[in-house]
């Protein structure tokens, strides 16, 4: 079973610093010497990032940071784990859990394709809003048109689509103890129902694949440029 762990911060939180980083990558070195991690990064902060809405066929483009949000994805892993439980010990081993929250999802089919290493690379985080979802598939089926499209230009690294049952878990720190909850998760406005990583050329390539995305129709692509990605070997 794989997983994507998001790395959640307040905003306004003091960063870590250095050190909390050295922390991060020595335990994703860890995973990945057990063959745990699949993929990892941090991400630029949010005020480098943008939102992309497509309402009545108009485009909507907001810089960040994005006042509509408690939180903010600092980073992500994806990890393969035997069940949701130990996707959750993991988290809660996580360095980013005692000074942040982690929220842990399963995805329901990641789809990996090489990665020809040109370009930057972005990570493309798809928020869902409450509404009827996808009863027909027919969503599903669009994003997997336009997904075979990037993939056939060579931009395309990943993507997958997260499982709503079972629900996701958040990890946190409050009072000093580690609390583990099951989402929805009030922090949220908006869920996140999957994600993509392309290679383009640049943050304006960046938001203008943001704006030709299916989803951006149904719900806000949030674009993150990713820092660099965790060795996973």
């Amino acid at each position: 079973m794989e997983f994507i762990l998001l790395f959640m911060e307040r905003r306004g939180a003091a960063e870590g610093g250095p050190g909390a980083m050295a922390e991060m990558q020595a335990f994703a070195g860890e995973l990945a010497r057990q063959g745990k991690l699949r993929r990892g990064a941090p991400l630029v902060g949010e005020p480098a990032g943008a939102r992309v809405r497509v309402r009545d066929g108009k485009t909507f483009v907001t810089d960040g940071p994005f006042a509509e949000s408690k939180e903010v994805v600092a980073g992500f892993w994806i990890i393969e784990a035997g069940s949701r439980e130990e996707a959750i010990e993991i988290a809660r081993s996580c360095p980013h859990a005692r000074r942040g929250a982690v929220e842990v999802h399963l995805l329901r089919t990641r789809y990996a394709f090489p990665d020809t290493g040109k370009g930057t690379p972005f990570l493309m985080v798809f928020r869902i809003e409450p509404g009827p979802g996808d009863p027909d598939g027919s969503k599903m089926r669009e994003m997997t048109a336009f997904g075979e499209g990037l993939q056939r230009e060579g931009k395309l690294l990943e993507t997958a689509p997260l499982a709503q049952d079972p629900p996701p878990a958040r990890i946190g720190t409050r009072g000093g103890k580690m609390l583990v909850t099951d989402g929805p998760f009030a922090e949220a406005k908006e869920a996140v129902g999957g994600y993509s990583l392309v290679r383009v050329s640049g943050r304006p390539e960046a938001i203008d694949l943001a704006k030709r995305y299916p989803h951006a129709k149904w719900g806000p692509v949030e674009v993150r440029e990713v820092i660099y990605f965790d060795p996973t070997t």
